[in-house]
């Protein structure tokens, strides 16, 4: 990479006018040698954004912003310093700095290694939509994925066996040089070559210029692992890298906004769905370098991982990890998905709108981290909230940015204060008697749920004694319930022909919809005990963290010591259900 030398600075900056730069973007009105404008970083209805061509600059009198043209790009188009140049070299017709010789050669080793992995990806590609990848592709069906979506995002097949080396050997490509990019490996006699990746849906992980960099292989048959990525290489370092960032890359710098998820395929299913700005890590915790490429085109980007135990814990992980680097304006955001789904299913068995109002209510970093805190610690004595006051201020301390860390030790003591004098002062005296809910599904799971029944009763009968101790707020779903349990009761043998002759024209309308997308489908009836468990299973752990939610909130108010007690028994319930899973 040539060095980008200070005077090759200077010279595009006299060659592009900082006002041509953000007059793309913000309305400019010329007074006298400056021109004036609504400023970009903050919100105003008056403006005091100023440009001084002449001097190369432009600077806001409201929020502070300075810099030059270069600053600019980096801040207001979120372009990493090297892409600004560049764009400003294109845009000026001056060629980049030249290489030297050292560089000119490392540079074209990278070129012909790209072209390896290009050539893998082809090979992948081609396997897909050819008669060996019918397999693949019916799993690519089932998820979801049209072939459209496959094609965009480079997706492809890895056959069993050596293919790919023998494709790659017959191309005349340098098999040591493939072995060393992860896409071939040695013979355990030390004889020959074999591919790393079989019997594989194959998604290419490509760098900020679209080049293929690596790969990630879901197995189609059982095993271990189920993914698989490319190893360390030349090109490729895991956590250096985003799943899908050249494609989300544009959406997240027009809305300042990213969706940071866990894997492949919830990646595609929110594309898929409008979701453009959603990437993910590569099957690791997230890094720092990861969370730094993240700010450098969000400020505040959204991790919504998946909702079982596991994610939340993934969760709390990078709260840790991006903890000492929060910065004046440079944050996250979390989402918890209700358990057990993650994005995918989000997308797929409830509705993109869902998913939608779940980032909505995204919750800021101080609250996940106060959250998560009030998890780890028992307060009903001073020595259990002296220690979580000390915990709470040791992981605040670690925050390096001063004026952020201040803000953050004002904000623990303060909730610290509220949590021991405000809650002390209404404490109740009286025990109060906490009662466990029943299963209480929302309005699309309800309904999905008697879809089931009606169309798959010789499952569902085995099934009756849960949606019996359900609440269903909605009175007509909770008359059909009654209906289609006592029929079942009834006529254990009723078929979904007989059922729905028996019900009434108003009852199938009810779940019309549901029905509709459960007859489309070719479910086996092993699916479907499978699927009715899952929806049913949701619902409890659903309804015990809605329980734990009000009663936190309540806990907050009156300092009831039962009422702790009880949210940490319903907290043990869930984490009893994520591990019998």
């Amino acid at each position: 990479m040539p060095f980008i030398t200070p005077s090759f600075l200077d010279l595009l900056r006299d060659k592009i006018a900082v006002s041509d730069i953000v007059g793309r973007r913000v309305r400019l009105i010329k007074k006298g040698d400056e021109f004036l404008g609504l400023c970009p970083f903050h919100h105003e209805k008056t403006p005091s954004f100023t440009i001084n061509d002449s001097k190369g600059f432009y600077h806001c009198f409201g929020c502070g912003a300075h810099g030059d043209i270069v600053r600019y790009l980096m801040e207001a188009e979120k372009m990493p310093f090297r892409e600004a140049v560049e764009y400003l070299a294109h845009r000026a017709g001056i060629p980049m700095p030249k290489s030297s010789a050292e560089e000119v050669h490392l540079q074209e080793r990278r070129n012909n290694l790209t072209t390896i992995m290009e050539e893998a990806c082809h090979f992948f590609h081609m396997n897909l939509f050819g008669d060996i990848g019918a397999s693949a592709r019916a799993y690519l069906i089932k998820r979801g994925i049209t072939s459209t979506v496959a094609r965009q995002f480079r997706l492809g097949y890895a056959p069993s066996g050596s293919a790919l080396t023998a494709h790659l050997e017959a191309k005349g490509f340098n098999l040591k040089q493939c072995q060393a990019l992860g896409l071939i490996a040695e013979g355990r006699d030390g004889r020959g070559f074999h591919d790393y990746f079989y019997d594989r849906v194959m998604f290419p992980i490509l760098d900020r210029r679209k080049k293929v960099i690596g790969f990630g292989g879901r197995m189609m048959a059982k095993g271990e692992p189920k993914y698989l990525n490319s190893p360390e290489t030349e090109l490729f370092h895991k956590g250096d890298t985003l799943y899908a960032l050249p494609h989300a890359l544009e959406t997240m710098r027009k809305t300042n906004n990213t969706i940071l998820v866990e894997g492949y395929m919830d990646v595609i299913a929110l594309h898929s769905a409008g979701f453009t700005n959603a990437v993910a890590p590569l099957g690791t915790a997230l890094t720092e370098a990861q969370i730094k490429i993240l700010w450098q085109s969000t400020d505040e980007p959204i991790i919504c991982f998946d909702g079982d135990a596991a994610g939340q814990k993934a969760s709390y992980r990078a709260l840790h990890r991006a903890l000492p680097h929060l910065t004046p304006g440079k944050s996250l955001r979390f989402v918890f998905l209700p358990s057990p789904f993650d994005p995918d299913d989000m997308i797929r068995k409830k509705s993109p709108e869902a998913f939608r109002q779940a980032l909505a209510e995204s919750q800021s970093f101080i609250t996940t981290l106060w959250q998560y805190l009030l998890s780890e610690h028992q307060i009903d004595t001073p020595e259990r909230l002296a220690k979580l006051e000390e915990d709470a201020l040791h992981l605040v301390n670690s925050i390096q940015n001063t004026i952020t860390r201040s803000y953050y030790t004002k904000e623990i003591k303060d909730r610290l204060w509220h949590l021991t004098h405000q809650a002390s002062k209404r404490r109740k005296t009286t025990t109060k008697v906490l009662p466990v809910h029943s299963p209480t599904p929302g309005l699309l799971d309800a309904k999905t749920i008697l879809a089931y029944f009606v169309s798959y009763p010789e499952v569902a009968s085995s099934f009756l004694e849960d949606i019996d101790k359900m609440f269903i707020p909605e009175r007509e779903l909770a008359d059909l319930r009654q209906k289609i349990s006592s029929l079942l009761l009834k006529k254990p043998e009723i078929t979904s022909s007989e059922l729905k002759i028996l019900l009434e024209d108003k009852d199938i309308l009810l779940l019309k919809n549901e029905l509709a997308i459960l007859e489309k489908s070719s479910r086996t009836l092993r699916d479907v005990q499978h699927e009715l468990a899952e929806l049913l299973e949701a619902t409890r752990v659903q309804t015990i963290q809605a329980e734990i939610s009000s009663l936190t909130q309540e806990y907050l108010t009156t300092g009831n010591s039962e009422i702790w007690e009880r949210i940490l028994t319903l907290k043990k319930e869930i984490e009893k259900r994520s591990e019998s899973e």
